[in-house]
């Protein structure tokens, strides 16, 4: 799962990297900034955000990622960063390192909780924090 995931990312195509998720799946940026995406809910509003990701972050190489199991068979945590990435407009490096909570079920992703570095992506497209 993991693999097409980032493989996906990495080719730019988000049509199959869809396809990785339920119907009703919740994806969750906790650690998202001000004015930035914190919550999505259902496969098309996570399409209509992710379609666009492309554009704005080009991700050449993902560091391999580290699972680990949980007491429960349906969520892993994997560990993984961006190796080599750089904002499309700006041209900076996009080096961040991920934490994902992933709840499954029958295959496909349910709930997805991705922890990154906000400063990493307000850096990478010369954004100010507002703080």
């Amino acid at each position: 799962m993991m693999e097409t995931f980032m493989k996906s990312m990495v080719e730019k195509d988000m049509d199959r990297w869809i396809e990785l998720f339920d119907d009703n799946v919740v994806f969750e940026f906790p650690y998202a900034p001000d004015g930035y995406t914190r919550k999505l809910e259902g496969k098309s509003a996570l399409y209509q955000y992710v379609k666009e990701l492309p554009g704005i972050i080009e991700i050449d190489l993902f560091t391999a990622p580290a699972i680990h199991q949980t007491l429960d068979p349906n969520v892993f945590i994997a560990e993984f960063g961006v190796k080599a990435g750089r904002a499309v407009k700006t041209g900076k490096p996009y080096l961040q390192t991920y934490i994902s909570v992933i709840e499954t079920k029958d295959g496909k992703i349910m709930h997805y909780k991705d922890y990154w570095n906000p400063l990493t992506v307000l850096t990478a497209l010369d954004e100010e924090s507002g703080q």
